[in-house]
C-alpha cells in the first residue's frame, strides 16, 4: 500500500503577511488601526450621518451644553457641533492624507536624483535641503499658504511642500545604500536607463523607512493645516475644519470651554492613532525582527 502519511512542508507566507502577523502583535498600533478607520469611514458617510448641515443655523437653541438633539452642543449660531465635527473631519482627514501624497511624490524625486546620482547633483540638493529644513516646518507652511492665499488646496500643498525635505533625506538615504546592491548592478550591466533602475528597482526597495515617515506625517500634516486655520490661512468659515473650529470657539472659552474641547480632542486622537500606526509599522517593517 502506498504510504499517504507524507507531512506536506508548511506554507510559506507572504512578505505582506509577515509585515501583517508583526504588525498584529503591537496592540497599540492595532487599536489606532480600527480609531484611524472608523475616523475615516465616519468621514465618508459624514454627509449621511451628520444629524444637521454643518452651517444649518437656529438661534433659539444656541450654547447648549448638551441635549438629545445635540450630543456635543452647540455653537454661538446654533450650529450643531457634532454634525461640524463629523464634516470637518472630512477637511481635516483630506488634507492629511493628500498632504502627505504632495511631500512623498516631490521629496522622494528629489531624494532619488539626490541619492542615485550623488557627486556634485547629491551636494546641491542636499544644501538646498538643509536650507529649507533650517526653517521650521509650520513657519514655511505659513510662509507658503501665505503666498499662495487661504483655501482648501492651497493648504494642501503648502502643508505637503513644508514636508518634503523629511521624505527626501530618508529615500536618499536609504538609496544610497540599495544602489550597491547586486540586482541594481545587474540593471545596470544589461543596459536598463536609470529612470527604469530608480523606479522599478531602486526606490521599491527602499519604501519601508519612507512609509513609517508617511504614515506618522499625516498627524504632522494635521496639527499643520489646523495650525493654520487657527490664525486665519487655511480653510476659511463658514467650513467647518478642526483647527477653524478651535479659532472660533477660542472667543468663547471661558464661559463654554466645550466649543473647543471637541476640537481638540478629535485632533488629539486622529495624531496620536496615526503616530500608533506609524510606530507599528517601523517594527513591523524593521527586517531584524523577522523570526
Amino acid at each position: 500500500m502506498a504510504n499517504n502519511n507524507v507531512t506536506s512542508a508548511p506554507k510559506k507566507k507572504s512578505h505582506g503577511a509577515e509585515i501583517w502577523h508583526r504588525f498584529k502583535k503591537n496592540k497599540l498600533a492595532v487599536i489606532g488601526l480600527i480609531v484611524i478607520t472608523i475616523m475615516v469611514l465616519a468621514a465618508i458617510l459624514a454627509p449621511l450621518i451628520a444629524p444637521y448641515g454643518f452651517d444649518e443655523q437656529n438661534y433659539s437653541e444656541t450654547f447648549i451644553r448638551f441635549s438629545p438633539k445635540h450630543p456635543l452642543g452647540t455653537d454661538n449660531l446654533g450650529r450643531d457641533i457634532l454634525s461640524r465635527l463629523l464634516i470637518g473631519s472630512r477637511v481635516s482627514l483630506t488634507i492629511g492624507f493628500i498632504a502627505v501624497g504632495i511631500g512623498l511624490v516631490f521629496g522622494g524625486l528629489v531624494g532619488a536624483i539626490a541619492g542615485y546620482y550623488g557627486g556634485t547633483v547629491d551636494d546641491i540638493l542636499m544644501r538646498i535641503i538643509d536650507i529649507i529644513m533650517a526653517i521650521p516646518q509650520i513657519i514655511f507652511a505659513i510662509s507658503i499658504c501665505s503666498a499662495l492665499g487661504p483655501g482648501l488646496v492651497n493648504t494642501m500643498i503648502a502643508v505637503g511642500i513644508a514636508g518634503a525635505p523629511n521624505y527626501a533625506r530618508i529615500l536618499r538615504s536609504s538609496i544610497l545604500s540599495v544602489k550597491q546592491q547586486e540586482f541594481v548592478e545587474a540593471a545596470t550591466a544589461i543596459g536598463a536607463s536609470d529612470f527604469r533602475i530608480i523606479t522599478k528597482h531602486i526606490i521599491p526597495n527602499s519604501l519601508s523607512g519612507l512609509i513609517v515617515q508617511a504614515s506618522m506625517g499625516v498627524g504632522r500634516a494635521i496639527i499643520s493645516a489646523a495650525s493654520m486655520s487657527f490664525v486665519g490661512l487655511g480653510i476659511q468659515p463658514p467650513n467647518p475644519e478642526w483647527g477653524a473650529m478651535l479659532s472660533f470657539g477660542r472667543t468663547y472659552f471661558r464661559d463654554y470651554g466645550y466649543m473647543i474641547l471637541y476640537p481638540g480632542l478629535f485632533i488629539f486622537i486622529a495624531v496620536l492613532s496615526m503616530n500608533l500606526i506609524g510606530d507599528g509599522l517601523r517594527d513591523a517593517l524593521d527586517p531584524r525582527l523577522k523570526r
